[in-house]
């Protein structure tokens, strides 16, 4: 697995403590270990194209008079994390978008950033003072040595409307505050003037604003909206799904492989993926394995169990977006089990890979959770997990989410109560996302639309 993370924070909290003791400036408040952000950039057509890493400084240092300090020390740990040819190999194709501070973009540590997926960005905080000409110089010099740019729209307000024609994409910033009227007149205008660029548009936090923002003519879209996307009335769980759930709870009540083959042959599309799956490259098999039951008993129940609760997110008609969600799900549900490594048994570090999973189900299928929740059987303690957040899963889901949406306070908070620090979390966290796109990557099937 990637080691690439492993030993970046404590280093650099070392040479950003001895700097500072260097210069008679022991009054700076200790800079605590950050723990990595994570959130997925979609396009258009509900792909996900990119994810957004961040290192927010926490609340209580956001006041203080050494912010400036503190900010630049958490821009120097994100591209501590970039500084690897690996971070190509984590992506694919997709691209890593790294907001930086003015004080970030002339850290020396960016020299040593792969240039191909990578996207500087500069978005300052309204308010915020800073050298526009020095600012404009380095973002021409970042641009010229092979990085694409993101520059915020308000750069045009606070005078450096120059940093806008030198970008790959124009961030748009928090468009769920921005009045609609408002949002249209200036996507036109951007579009107008920098026609070779693209918008990135965030905090969508509903399938309703991401789809009015697709038709102002927004290219990219980060935001909550996939994982909450709202309950249809009289939502109901397609005919493919419901032989999985079936196939699910029969697994939970012991039915014996027999009966499993049978649940799972009233769809001859999923008996094929079940086939597909254990004769691929991941088993090894020397010989073909052509019958169902042979299939599911060399699985064995558990990695079934597992198997088909990905399979939820299947369709007859191929959705991106529910593939996005997959793809998210899959982060959580493998960042939750390497959470749980070493703290659970591997029984119920299963079952935290598989509330992770269904932590989506109601996006997923359009319903409540505790309709979604209704048609499966599930232990006590999962249900707990998915309905209240309480019980022994609840704390590596928890963190596993915060890892995606929330803040610097919020995610030391859930670590501290696991006993972890945020070299560790750091570490399971790209080790999950690594995993995630690997194994996405290998569940496409051109023939099913999986």
């Amino acid at each position: 697995m990637l080691q690439w993370l492993l030993g970046l924070f404590k280093p650099a909290a070392a040479r950003a403590e001895g700097k500072r003791k260097a210069n008679g400036q022991d009054a700076a408040p200790p800079m605590p270990p950050p723990f990595l952000r994570r959130e997925s950039m979609l396009d258009s057509g509900q792909q996900v194209v990119a994810y957004v890493f961040s290192v927010p400084t926490p609340a209580a240092m956001q006041a203080h008079t050494w912010q400036a300090a503190s900010r630049k020390f958490f821009d120097s740990v994100l591209i501590d994390h970039f500084a690897s040819d690996k971070l190509a190999e984590v992506l694919g194709k997709r691209l890593a978008f790294l907001p930086l501070s003015e004080s970030g973009l002339h850290l020396a540590g960016l020299e040593r950033l792969p240039r191909g997926n990578l996207v500087i960005e500069f978005d300052p905080p309204p308010g915020v003072e800073f050298d526009r000409a020095a600012v404009l110089d380095r973002l021409n010099a970042l641009r010229d040595s092979g990085f694409q740019l993101s520059c915020g729209h308000a750069l045009i307000e606070s005078g450096l409307p120059e940093a806008l024609d030198i970008a790959r994409f124009i961030a748009l910033g928090d468009v769920a505050s921005q009045a609609p009227p408002d949002l249209l007149a200036r996507c036109r205008m951007l579009a107008a003037r920098y026609p070779d660029t693209r918008l990135v548009a965030r905090n969508i936090d509903s399938t309703e604003l991401y789809e009015a923002c697709r038709q102002m003519g927004i290219h990219l879209f980060q935001g909550r909206f996939l994982t909450q996307r709202a309950a249809r009335r009289g939502s109901k769980i397609a005919t493919y799904r419901m032989v999985v759930v079936d196939l699910l709870n029969a697994i939970k009540r012991q039915a014996d492989f027999e009966e499993l083959a049978g649940i799972a042959w009233r769809d001859p599309a999923l008996a094929y993926r079940l086939l597909r799956f254990v004769n691929s490259a991941a088993f090894g098999l020397r010989e073909k394995i052509d019958r169902l039951k042979t299939a599911m008993v060399y699985v064995g129940r558990d990695e079934l169990y597992r198997w088909l609760t990905l399979l939820m997110f299947s369709s007859k008609k191929p959705s991106p977006l529910d593939n996005a969600l997959r793809e998210n799900a899959l982060v959580r549900a493998k960042l939750a089990e390497k959470l749980a490594d070493g703290r659970m048994p591997p029984k119920e570090r299963d079952e935290a890979f598989v509330v992770g999973i269904l932590s989506v189900i109601d996006a997923l299928l359009e319903m409540p959770m505790p309709d979604a929740l209704a048609q499966l059987t599930l232990p006590e303690a999962v249900s707990d997990a998915l309905l209240n957040r309480q019980g022994r899963y609840a704390p590596y889901l928890k963190l596993a989410i915060a890892c995606e949406e929330s803040d610097q306070d919020a995610i030391r908070t859930l670590a501290a109560e696991l006993g972890m620090d945020a070299v560790g979390v750091n570490q399971r966290h790209m080790d999950a996302l690594s995993w995630a796109m690997s194994f996405s990557e290998a569940l496409e099937d051109p023939q099913t639309g999986a």
